[in-house]
């Protein structure tokens, strides 16, 4: 199917490289900005685990300086620029921004389709002195000091096509404008030597660093009570995420037997979605079973849906960000942008002339 699709995925690689192109002549407008811009996004569609390292961002620099999280807000059914609160509906911000306004209450967290928007309203109401831009890579209206482009390892841009035959958004070659690589979801025994192949794969100048994800505890969603023992469980794993397989391996690899449900990605789920949640629980022979959700799905149910499958134990599994190596060295890299708003896209900035890649 993919080849028959080669004609469109053609013409659709020419009209991204035409307005790329036309950005770099500065025919079509990005605007600057005299505080630090900091975007996080990739070259591909979906899962590349943005939202977990946006998390590591604030955390990184929230302590020190009034940071903002901009999202277009995925999927949600407001338009314009809307604040995430804690309480907001999921429906009206997107899942992604209220994961993290609920993670990091204290950290001011907007939607806006149009990010030089959303950027302007916040300066103008002194909220903020440094912006995360969730997924704006190629929104390019905003030129942005420090670009941070995130490769799937198990599913790299020098294996794929473009839209609508493989998953490219715009050609490989736009790697080049990141000013940091991130190579995510990677083997946590990755060698020296796969690293150094990897990067040299990419053909980018930008220092390249790889992560993996560690999971957390369980936690409970509404009245479940506490987690039990993932060994020897039967575990129905409902995701709406793009790649849940990491999940999975993760519940294998401490015992537990796995039996998944799929949903699109940023699956809103109704109350047919419970029922059949449910009867997936219920079918299971075992005594020791429960129901485990991401925490970005968690974001999507509700107290009623989570009623709906009358005391059936839910439980969601947060992540976090790990370094495979050089977490010092990209820490010093963000933080420096920060504290300089100095443009490390630029290669003669002395930071990356002399930071290539960390194995």
């Amino acid at each position: 199917m993919k080849y028959l699709l080669l004609p469109f995925a053609l013409i659709y690689r020419c009209i991204a490289v035409v307005r790329n192109w036309l950005f770099d002549w500065d025919v079509l407008k990005s605007k600057a900005y005299d505080v630090p811009v900091i975007v996080v996004g990739n070259i591909t569609v979906g899962g590349t685990g943005k939202t977990p390292h946006v998390e590591y961002l604030v955390r990184l620099l929230s302590a020190k300086r009034r940071v903002a999280v901009v999202s277009r807000g995925y999927g949600r059914s407001t338009n314009g620029f809307v604040e995430v609160r804690p309480e907001s509906d999921v429906r009206s911000v997107g899942d992604e921004p209220l994961q993290i306004k609920r993670k990091f209450s204290d950290v001011l967290v907007a939607v806006d389709e149009v990010r030089t928007h959303a950027i302007d309203h916040l300066l103008a109401a002194d909220a903020a002195d440094t912006f995360i831009l969730d997924d704006a890579f190629q929104h390019r209206h905003v030129r942005a000091g420090l670009n941070i482009v995130l490769v799937d390892y198990n599913r790299p841009i020098f294996n794929d096509l473009m839209l609508p035959a493989g998953r490219l958004r715009e050609p490989r070659s736009g790697i080049r404008r990141a000013s940091i690589v991130l190579v995510t979801k990677c083997p946590e025994m990755l060698t020296d030597t796969e690293k150094q192949d990897f990067s040299r794969k990419l053909k980018s100048d930008a220092p390249v660093f790889f992560t993996t994800f560690g999971y957390g505890q369980l936690v409970p969603i509404g009245s479940s009570p506490a987690a039990p023992d993932l060994k020897g469980a039967t575990v129905v794993v409902a995701t709406g995420i793009a790649r849940p397989e990491k999940l999975y391996s993760h519940l294998t690899s401490a015992g537990a037997k796995v039996v998944g449900l799929k949903f699109p990605d940023h699956h809103f789920f109704t109350p047919d979605d419970m029922d059949k949640i449910a009867n997936a629980y219920q079918s299971i022979e075992s005594e020791q079973k429960m129901v485990v959700v991401t925490e970005k799905d968690a974001m999507r149910l509700t107290p009623e849906l989570t009623a709906r499958l009358n005391g059936v134990p839910v439980y969601y599994l947060p992540i976090q960000v790990e370094f495979l190596a050089g977490q010092a060295q990209f820490d010093g890299l963000v933080e420096q942008f920060a504290e300089s708003a100095v443009d490390i896209s630029d290669k003669n900035c002395h930071a990356v002339a002399n930071l290539r890649c960390f194995v």
